[in-house]
């Protein structure tokens, strides 16, 4: 890392003094001198706080001394607006040695709601590529389109990457929510997996919000990498915990948390589940505006896999930890991942199922979408669904390397379409409407 900097040192020590904005450094040779090196990579953008806001982050090569920012306005290469970014070292001490190390965070603000925006970030003497984005509408009268994944390395992922990108291109995704397990694991090779996943990902993550929440493979150094990387609303008012948060995206309250804090961090247990229990209470208090709540972790309450994991017990911590409060506040959809399989569960409480359909469910829906491309065993992501089905299983599958991902479709107050995709072919392999007239805490929770 050292000897990339000081090369790039000298390459801009021979550029013209009189280097501008229409003519920065926005690529440069790497150490063999073939490879082009971004003086400004791993742009992706998340929701702030408020629909008229919007969050880009980005690293950089060279250190930005302070005069980090983002352009950005409502015509391409036409800026109106400049937002400055904190910036911020990524350390060695941060078990990020060889990774870059100067981070930028630019809160754009004054948004329009449903307006699209292009922009470029700066620091370093280089800039970003043009990206455009559309800022987050308001209301419930419209129907957002979301992509829902998890488990999605460098190399496992490569197969579901470029349908995700096509995806994306055509226009009408908006959001993209990440269940966990990124890179496998960013923090490899002292950082450098982590630059490579985030650079993999900026063809969609520059233009739609990359939402997150933290999976077990995240847990190393604290969760340094993933809470570094990341931004996300709401985070117990600390933009670089990011372990638990809540939005709104029209007819839905999206809850994100955090199912590593059963495993470790266990001093995080009792904050996690306060802050949990009040989102809740408050979210039923807005039913009439927001009926829908879906929550989304990392690990499953249950699964069909055979590999031991906590799903497959029937004393499973996560389960044990959530599942009644979840019920109590009547949380409509959980969509989990870390199986790299997929799996669709009837309405489900306490091991009992409440019915065989998905018309006025009387139990949360668990989807685990875990299939987007792991890393393990050279991608083929052995987590076999052999053993007997459960009876609250009405649908699973997984091949030896064969991935897909998840479309979520809020149609309205009353219904939601879901569907599974296969990467291969772009075929659909599941697909389910969930109606509900009812959203409330569900029956028998007092």
């Amino acid at each position: 890392m050292e000897r990339r900097i000081a090369h790039l040192l000298l390459v801009l020590a021979l550029v013209s003094p009189t280097l501008t904005a229409t003519h920065a450094v926005g690529r440069l040779k790497d150490n063999a001198g073939d490879a082009p090196v971004s003086l400004v990579q791993q742009v992706h953008i998340s929701y702030g706080e408020r629909a008229s806001e919007m969050v880009v982050m980005w690293a950089s090569v060279l250190e930005a001394d302070n005069s980090s920012f983002v352009l950005f306005g409502r015509e391409p290469g036409q800026y109106t607006h400049r937002q400055s970014a904190t910036n911020w070292n990524f350390t060695a001490a941060d078990a990020n040695p060889n990774g870059l190390q100067f981070l930028h965070r630019a809160v754009l603000t004054g948004l329009v709601p449903g307006q699209r925006y292009y922009y470029r970030a700066y620091s370093g003497f280089g800039y970003s590529n043009e990206y455009f984005f559309t800022a987050k509408r308001e209301g419930n009268d419209w129907v957002p389109k979301l992509l829902v994944y998890g488990d999605m390395g460098k190399d496992g992922g490569a197969p579901t990457l470029p349908r995700l990108i096509q995806e994306v291109a055509q226009g009408d995704i908006t959001a993209i929510i990440h269940v966990g397990d990124f890179a496998y694991d960013l923090h490899d090779n002292g950082g450098v997996r982590g630059d490579q996943f985030m650079e993999r990902i900026e063809p969609i993550a520059a233009y739609v919000p990359y939402m997150t929440c933290p999976g077990n493979h995240e847990i190393a150094y604290n969760f340094s990498h993933y809470r570094n990387r990341f931004s996300m609303p709401g985070a117990q008012g600390n933009w670089s915990q990011n372990m638990w948060f809540s939005w709104d995206l029209a007819n839905v309250h999206f809850i994100a948390y955090s199912s590593e804090v059963y495993f470790v961090n266990r001093e995080w247990l009792s904050v996690q589940y306060a802050w949990l229990e009040n989102d809740l209470r408050m979210a039923n208090k807005n039913r009439d505006k927001t009926p829908w709540i879906i929550a989304y972790g990392h690990r499953p309450m249950y699964c069909s896999n055979i590999d031991g994991d906590d799903c497959t017990t029937p004393r499973s911590i996560v389960r044990a930890g959530l599942e009644e409060l979840f019920y109590k506040y009547g949380v409509d959809v959980i969509i989990e991942a870390h199986e790299h399989s997929y799996e669709r569960l009837w309405p489900v409480y306490n091991e009992t199922v409440t019915q065989r359909d998905y018309i006025n469910p009387k139990a949360p829906v668990h989807i685990i979408s875990g299939a987007a491309g792991c890393n393990e065993q050279d991608g083929i992501c052995v987590n076999a669904i052999l053993g007997p089905k459960g009876p609250w299983s009405a649908f699973r599958s997984w091949l030896p390397g064969l991935y897909g991902y998840g479309r979520l479709r809020v149609q309205n107050a009353t219904s939601l379409h879901w569907e599974q995709v296969y990467d291969i072919t772009g075929s659909v392999e599941d697909a389910i409407e969930i109606v509900q007239h009812q959203h409330a805490p569900f029956p028998h929770a007092h």
